[in-house]
């Protein structure tokens, strides 16, 4: 699992890294554009997963419904990225996260993302609770 980094100064507050591997680069030479949506799911996985940030049951998952990747930069390897991460909207059964991938101190893509609380069973979306919609809130970014 990456590390998830304790800085908290910027809108988008939760963090993690990602090294960057030589098959991750195209014919190009650069980081191929599919490897930045793999980047993007580590940290979203990782949010959900710490124990800290979103606490799901046992019987539910997360699913993405939604996403948009703009490239700024291009990526080359090797390097060590970081993701960052923040909730933009919480609905019923659905929440929004802002998210972006910096080298240094470079942004090199931004992300929209919507994801949906489900039941694992059925496959069905299932509302929020109160103390997720609570811990969503704690990662809320303008």
């Amino acid at each position: 699992m990456p590390e998830v980094c304790a800085a908290t100064d910027g809108q988008l507050r939760f963090r993690t890294q990602e090294t960057l591997r030589f098959g991750d680069q195209d014919v190009q030479g650069h980081i191929n554009n599919a490897v930045y949506s793999t980047l993007l799911e580590c940290n979203r996985v990782a949010f959900q997963t710490t124990g800290k940030c979103l606490v799901l049951e046992p019987t539910q998952n997360v699913v993405v419904a939604a996403i948009a990747i703009d490239f700024l930069r291009e990526l080359h390897w090797p390097a060590t990225v970081e993701i960052r991460l923040g909730v933009t909207r919480i609905g019923r059964s659905s929440f929004d996260f802002a998210q972006e991938i910096w080298l240094g101190e470079t942004r090199v893509s931004r992300a929209r993302s919507t994801q949906v609380l489900m039941v694992r069973a059925t496959r069905k979306p299932t509302p929020l609770s109160e103390d997720q919609r609570q811990q969503l809130s704690d990662w809320f970014t303008s």
